[in-house]
């Protein structure tokens, strides 16, 4: 009879690992036919304040810049900031921005920093929670003539992000649109509309112009093709950490000899860690923005296995990930990902010299490509994956059998739930399965028809992107 390994647990394992999506990109290049060709003088360009104050200040800055026309400057906070210094508004405005008998002075100081800093106007709010104990936005625009303001109302802070986005288009859109200037495109169109140029010239400088732009984009990453800060599609680089659950099973088909055991564990606790670089999604290089380096480290401690009554035996677990990912964007939300790479997996149990003959012991090398996609729906996001797995080398308990072809493939499911700015909560289920045959010869010491050997992971963890 074939006795199981039985695992124990001698206390609850905190590792450092890390699961890393990998990934491929293809590359691209674009060559750029420049000719000489006679532009009418460009428009002045203008310019727009944006200060807000109180609790969660920045990530309604962000939104606010995620609406401003591509067109329209955005003056520098620091600039505008010494400017409302200068012009006596030395502390925060607070509620009285909201008090039309209270604000005179105040609106006066805003509307003189916004003429030093050169801002056609300036868009100013403050976050407080009302009379009636809920969270608001108080906006106001001004701009260099006195009297009633174009923008004097609040946007409710109470629903989700694109629930407040969708709100201060609303209030600030029509301002906005009315002061921004036209884009670089139509004076395109009218230099060809005057026949000044070949359609092949305006062509050429329409695309030279369209780099000048993508250049100013990249400087800030506050607007118009610019990074998004916080959100997974545009994020510079993510962290995640997280308490997961670790599984193994590993038999036999058509086992012969008396020397093969099966293996089983569920319930490991361990501590995973990952994390995601993209070094240039600040910029606007089609493929180039979206390429990741992804790289972690697992690795269970505490972990024993035994055989019927026999003692605990010391047992390592570990994953190490290294790779790429390309992240392509589809609509508003989604997030499809290509990727590739090497994973490092190791389960070894120490076992004496007598018993090490016949424990499944592996060391993986490992490539591995696919895709995984994060869809919203509703409040959350459902994420997906799936890849192939090719085994470079994989170890002892495979190096005893004639003739052992391992093959492998992956999924991944799970549940990502924000949380708070940039920040979410994640439950992922992530599973393993290789498959080997064998070709074992007569008077072979091992023989067996093939192995299976799964893994599973049930993961909670929390998340930061920026």
């Amino acid at each position: 009879m074939r006795k199981p390994i039985r695992t124990t647990t001698l206390f609850l394992s905190m590792s450092l690992c890390g699961r890393i999506l990998l990934g491929l990109s293809a590359a691209t290049a674009a060559t750029f036919a420049l000719a000489p060709v006679t532009l009418a003088a460009p428009k002045a360009s203008k310019s727009i304040a944006v200060r807000i104050e109180g609790p969660n200040a920045d990530d309604i800055r962000e939104d606010i810049l995620s609406i401003v026309p591509e067109t329209l400057g955005v003056v520098e906070p620091d600039a505008f900031s010494k400017a409302l210094k200068s012009a006596g508004q030395t502390k925060p405005v607070g509620d009285t921005l909201v008090s039309k008998a209270q604000r005179k002075k105040a609106i006066d100081r805003i509307r003189k920093a916004g003429k030093a800093a050169k801002a056609e106007g300036v868009i100013y709010g403050v976050s407080r929670t009302n009379k009636k104990k809920k969270k608001e936005v108080h906006l106001v625009y001004v701009d260099e003539n006195a009297g009633d303001l174009a923008v004097d109302s609040a946007v409710p802070l109470s629903g989700s992000r694109d629930d407040r986005k969708k709100a201060l288009e609303e209030l600030l859109g029509p301002t906005l649109a009315q002061l921004a200037p036209p884009p670089a495109a139509d004076d395109d169109d009218k230099v060809k509309g005057e026949g000044e140029g070949e359609e092949g010239a305006g062509d050429e400088e329409k695309g030279e112009g369209g780099d000048e732009k993508d250049e100013g984009d990249s400087g800030t990453g506050d607007k118009g093709g610019k990074r998004k800060k916080n959100e997974i599609g545009s994020a510079l680089f993510s962290v995640e950490l997280g308490v997961e659950l670790v599984g193994r099973w590993f038999d036999y088909s058509d086992p012969r000899t008396q020397n093969l055991r099966p293996y089983s564990i569920f319930g490991q606790p361990a501590i995973s860690v990952s994390g995601e670089l993209y070094p240039l999604a600040s910029t606007n290089i089609a493929v180039l923005k979206g390429l990741g380096i992804t790289a972690g480290y697992a690795q269970a401690l505490g972990l024993n296995s035994a055989v019927g009554g026999g003692d605990p035996i010391s047992t390592t677990y570990q994953r190490i990930n290294l790779g790429l990912r390309e992240r392509l964007s589809l609509g508003e939300k989604s997030v499809l990902g290509i990727s590739a790479g090497l994973r490092f997996l190791t389960f070894e149990i120490d076992a004496p010299a007598d018993l090490a003959r016949t424990v499944p012991n592996v060391s993986y090398t490992l490539f591995r490509a696919g895709l995984d996609g994060r869809f919203p729906v509703g409040p959350v996001a459902l994420g997906l994956g799936a890849e192939y797995i090719l085994p470079l080398s994989s170890g002892p308990v495979y190096e005893r059998f004639t003739g052992a072809s391992v093959q492998g493939i992956g999924a991944l499911a799970g549940v990502m739930i924000p949380v708070a700015t940039g920040i979410e909560a994640r439950l992922l289920v992530e599973y393993a399965r290789f498959f080997s045959s064998f070709q074992p010869e007569q008077g072979d010491p091992y023989i067996a028809g093939g192995a299976i050997d799964q893994y599973l992971g049930l993961r909670l963890a929390g998340a930061y992107v920026y």
